[in-house]
């Protein structure tokens, strides 16, 4: 069934056939609506012979043709509007239809393509896993090879060991014979296992020593990392203390600098109001004193030259004042240099800045009464002209004179602001230099004082450890004389060490052989190991693959339930094109009824008239309806 379908998708409607099957639509359509008045698609008679007969009545059935012809023409074209209107919705659906059986043979040949992939890739896993039990019956075979070899191994040691354990009774019996000669090396015995014992006891001593200072070592450096723990978090403290009092500084200039902004506007205030003041006065004054300028203009000449001298010693003034804050400039520099020193200078250079700051006060003290005493004089010269504007001139030279000093006296003002904040950053420069050291020296001394206990320590042990090799080296010498006493001992028993040898060697042989089975037997077990550690691994990767196989199947489940339910909309489109064609029947029905009713209509309405007329509309009708068809 699946194949079936599949080929149906595979094989869609060509677009010649689509070509052909619209053309005879289009020509059935046309059979459909060919004539009007003919319900079942038949042509009429021809009547035109009858035509000829009654020349008379052709006026009145040409009138009656043209009002036939007029109503067919506009029902033939609503009819060619209803049936293009049905015939472009049926093209429609049936191309989405069309185009919905094409989608669903390419996602049927996809599936395919991936189902016959995965199946070759199982196949490829199948064979892979084969050859890895293959691989795994192998080893097992020579595991079970070696372990026979191994048991016969063990058979041939058990009997060897057999023979030394008949090898060693003759030993005992041999020894029995000279253990009467031991007892005498016994006390000597004694007195080395005494020693050995002291020697064992001083050994642990010193063990324990060295495990006690280990311990100790480990306690302080324990210590060490919680002060160094404590350590960062006091610079972490200190860092945050030394931000809350930079942000302090800061608060504290940014208050400075409110206040002087403050300071400057209430002078300002203040001086406006003055001025205010002043020029009311003034004009008070104007009235009263107007007479008496003619007498006092020498007189204010005079003051006016005085005034402008003054002027010039105010811009000398200036002029120093500058030099002295250039000099100013070049000690702020030096100051930053040595604190110490700084903060000196600056406390004379904050006395000489109020000095003249003072003088500065003086300056344009009198310079306000210049300007006063000009502004006077403006007022009072209104009406000469010329001297009143030469002296207004001058007094707005005097102005801006003044201005600039005011300007100068600002720029004093800012500079000395930058100085003390200068002042105050290398003071906290200097605060957090003064605490690094502080921290640097006490880590130092903290440094000192473990390495001089370190040093003591190591002193001790270097004490202990000359007394112990001290003692060692006298046991050494009781040792060597014991084994000068018992030579001639070690001569009687050269000939059991002889035999002994002998059984050693065959044992060394035997361990020898046995250490290479062993050797050989941990190869293999790793090696199988391994095997089993890539069998596992192949193990997870079958799952693996089995787990996307499944989920291919699911996806190949979902692409059947996909391809049935495009088959299923296939037959919905299949019944809705069904339906739509029947109502286009039905469509078609109707409209042969209409045309019927028409018809009958008109028919009813020709009758009324005289039966000559009735005849001639009836040959007028089938004429029109003959012209209409074979147009």
């Amino acid at each position: 069934m699946e194949t079936s379908h599949v080929d149906t998708y595979n094989n869609p409607i060509a677009p010649e056939k689509l070509a052909i099957m619209k053309l005879n639509l289009h020509e059935h359509e046309r059979s459909f609506f060919s004539e009007p008045t003919t319900p079942t698609g038949q042509k009429s008679f021809d009547f035109a012979n009858g035509m000829s007969s009654s020349r008379s009545q052709a006026k009145h059935s040409r009138q009656i043709s043209r009002s036939a012809r007029r109503s067919s023409s506009f029902m033939s074209s609503h009819r060619n509007q209803m049936s293009m209107e049905l015939t472009s919705q049926a093209e429609g659906k049936f191309f989405a239809l069309m185009e919905l059986m094409s989608n669903a043979s390419r996602e049927a040949s996809s599936l395919k393509e991936v189902w016959s992939r995965i199946i070759s890739e199982r196949e490829s896993f199948a064979r892979e896993r084969e050859e890895l039990l293959e691989q795994i019956t192998e080893v097992s075979e020579e595991l079970e090879v070696q372990s026979t070899q191994q048991n016969k191994h063990g058979h041939e040691a058990a009997e060897r060991k057999r023979q030394v354990e008949k090898l060693l009774i003759e030993l005992s019996t041999a020894i029995a014979s000279v253990s009467a000669e031991k007892k005498k090396v016994v006390d000597r015995d004694n007195e080395l296992e005494r020693t050995r014992n002291e020697l064992h006891e001083i050994r642990e001593t010193s063990t324990r020593s060295h495990t006690d200072h280990q311990r100790i070592r480990s306690e302080l450096d324990a210590i060490q990392m919680m002060l160094k723990t404590a350590e960062a978090d006091r610079d972490t403290a200190r860092e945050e203390a030394d931000r809350h009092q930079n942000e302090l500084h800061r608060i504290n200039r940014e208050r400075t600098e409110v206040s002087s902004r403050l300071t400057d506007m209430t002078s300002k205030y203040e001086t406006s109001r003055k001025e205010v003041l002043s020029i009311t006065d003034r004009l008070k004054m104007y009235d009263m004193e107007r007479e008496e300028n003619y007498l006092e203009f020498d007189r204010l000449k005079d003051d006016a030259r005085k005034a402008r001298a003054r002027a010039e010693e105010s811009s000398k003034d200036l002029l120093e004042v500058t030099e002295k804050h250039d000099r100013l400039q070049r000690e702020v520099n030096k100051l930053r240099e040595s604190v110490r020193v700084a903060e000196d200078e600056r406390d004379e250079r904050s006395h000489t800045l109020e000095h003249l700051r003072r003088e500065l006060k003086t300056m344009t003290v009198n310079r306000d009464e210049a300007d006063e005493r000009c502004s006077d004089i403006t007022l009072k010269y209104d009406h000469i002209k010329r001297e009143l504007l030469s002296i207004k001139e001058k007094l707005r030279d005097v102005e801006l004179e003044k201005n600039d000093a005011q300007e100068s006296v600002e720029r004093t003002r800012e500079q000395h602001r930058l100085v003390i904040v200068e002042r105050d950053e290398l003071r906290d420069e200097a605060t957090t230099a003064q605490r690094k050291a502080d921290d640097n020296r006490r880590q130092v001394i903290n440094l000192a004082e473990s390495l001089r206990k370190a040093e003591l320590a190591l002193s001790e042990v270097r004490a202990e450890s000359y007394n112990y090799t001290e003692r060692i080296k006298v046991l050494d010498r009781e040792r060597d004389e014991g084994r000068d006493r018992h030579g001639h001992l070690n001569n009687e028993i050269n000939d059991l060490k002889e035999k002994i040898v002998v059984f050693q060697a065959e044992i060394r042989t035997i361990t020898d052989a046995r250490d290479r089975l062993r050797g050989e037997l941990e190869k293999t077990r790793q090696e199988y190991e391994e095997i089993t550690e890539t069998v596992t691994t192949y193990n997870d990767d079958s799952k693996e693959l089995e787990f996307e196989i499944e989920s291919l199947r699911t996806m190949l489940r979902e692409a059947r339930e996909q391809k049935e339910r495009a088959i299923s909309a296939r037959n919905t489109a299949d019944r809705e094109r069904d339906d739509y064609i029947a109502k286009y029947e039905e469509k078609c029905r109707e409209m042969e009824r209409f045309e019927e009713s028409a018809a009958s209509h008109y028919h009813r309405s020709s009758e009324g008239r005289t039966s000559s007329s009735r005849v001639v509309s009836s040959r007028s009708n089938a004429t029109t309806v003959n012209h209409s068809s074979s147009g």
